[in-house]
């Protein structure tokens, strides 16, 4: 299934679901997947699982590596609610209440922030050498730290010039979210990508703008 036509799917799903009104904005879920089809990471880590929204469509998605995918969650209504949105998927995810609780010798390639968590800064030293940060909703206190972490990193925030689907649980007036990027220690494929995306957001800042 095409990466669009998939997010589409999974939107519309957990768009419905218990507790669908703190899960990632469209855009947010289709950038993300790009992202890791492109880059191809093999270990993963989402901070703050939700009701399962990001962790089901990475599991779900036939993406050509494989992939293992950690996260973390603490919230008792998102942890009844995971193994009966992802599933026969859920024994494939290695849950933990937060990063603290994770394996010491724990590499990740890709780290989503999804969620809050006290020991963020700890990740620093979870991550490969060109590891992906990719920070989901208005979390600027949290980006601001990562930010910090990595003074030579390169950021980006993705922008869509789309707004809410009508299957969406958000105001169809509302443009779809934002994802926030940061590649930590970027190789010349990342800098040529994130060039990309810087392009592409001042477009559809504009666009907006005049909308």
């Amino acid at each position: 299934m095409k990466l669009k036509r998939f997010t589409k799917t999974q939107y519309q799903k957990f768009s419905q679901a218990e507790g669908s009104q703190y899960i990632a904005s469209e855009y947010a879920l289709f950038r993300i997947l790009k992202l890791i089809e492109k880059f191809k990471p093999k270990n993963i880590l989402e901070v703050g699982a939700g009701i399962g929204t990001i962790s089901d469509s990475i599991l779900k998605f036939n993406f050509p590596q494989d992939i293992q995918l950690f996260a973390s969650e603490a919230d008792n209504f998102c942890l009844e609610k995971l193994p009966e949105n992802l599933g026969g998927d859920f024994s494939k995810l290695k849950l933990f209440p937060h990063i603290a609780d994770l394996p010491h010798e724990a590499i990740f390639d890709f780290v989503i922030i999804d969620g809050k968590e006290e020991h963020l800064t700890s990740v620093k030293n979870m991550l490969s050498k060109n590891a992906i940060i990719v920070v989901e909703g208005d979390r600027k206190d949290q980006t601001d730290t990562l930010r910090k972490l990595f003074p030579s990193s390169k950021f980006v925030h993705s922008i869509s010039r789309l707004k809410n689907s009508f299957y969406s649980n958000r105001p169809s007036n509302n443009f779809q979210g934002g994802l926030k990027i940061i590649f930590t220690n970027p190789d010349l494929e990342q800098n040529l990508y994130w060039l990309k995306l810087k392009i592409n957001s001042k477009i559809n800042f504009q666009f907006r703008k005049l909308g």
